[in-house]
């Protein structure tokens, strides 16, 4: 059953991705799909610029790191994002101790802070370029399985397109 109730919710993440006219609207469908499905004490979707090496923060909802609202930039360097993009996939970090995730990624800390325990993290593409990702947050260890990582995956390839239409339709604005 679960694989049906995954379908049905990435399509529907599929028809609002069509008609979403901002990252909220986008967002807010997704966590909306998400619930029930899997756990989303946090969401945060971001767009990554691999020139600079920045992430910065569009849509967060949920359990939120005081320090970090809609719009923070920060480096990608040794962050759940990176990692993502390195491994090519969506990654769930939670299962090692605190203090070695945080040695490996610092900002984890204040994540941790938040009572957020685990982590599931997908860098998004659009015609094999990162232009986003989706990080999902967890009061229970362990909360991310292999079906969720694959929906995840489904899922990031929908925003991954998303994210590079609105910022080409932003562009275009932004030009007239």
């Amino acid at each position: 059953m679960g694989n049906s109730v995954n379908r049905v919710a990435i399509e529907k993440i599929k028809k609002a991705a069509a008609s979403s006219i901002s990252f909220d609207d986008l967002g807010l469908v997704i966590v909306q799909q998400l619930s029930g499905i899997i756990p989303v004490e946090r969401m945060n979707i971001g767009l990554i610029n691999t020139e600079q090496h920045i992430f910065t923060d569009i849509f967060v909802t949920g359990t939120n790191i005081p320090c970090r609202p809609t719009g923070h930039r920060r480096s990608l360097s040794n962050t759940v994002v990176e990692a993502s993009m390195n491994a090519g996939k969506p990654i769930v970090i939670g299962d090692e101790s605190k203090g070695v995730l945080i040695q490996r990624f610092p900002g984890l800390k204040l994540t941790f802070d938040t009572g957020i325990q685990c982590i599931l993290a997908a860098a998004v593409k659009s015609k094999c370029k990162f232009v986003g990702a989706m990080v999902l947050g967890s009061v229970h260890e362990l909360a991310y399985s292999k079906a969720d990582l694959n929906m995840i995956n489904d899922i990031g390839l929908i925003l991954g397109e998303r994210i590079a239409n609105m910022e080409t339709l932003s562009d275009e604005v932004s030009h007239k």
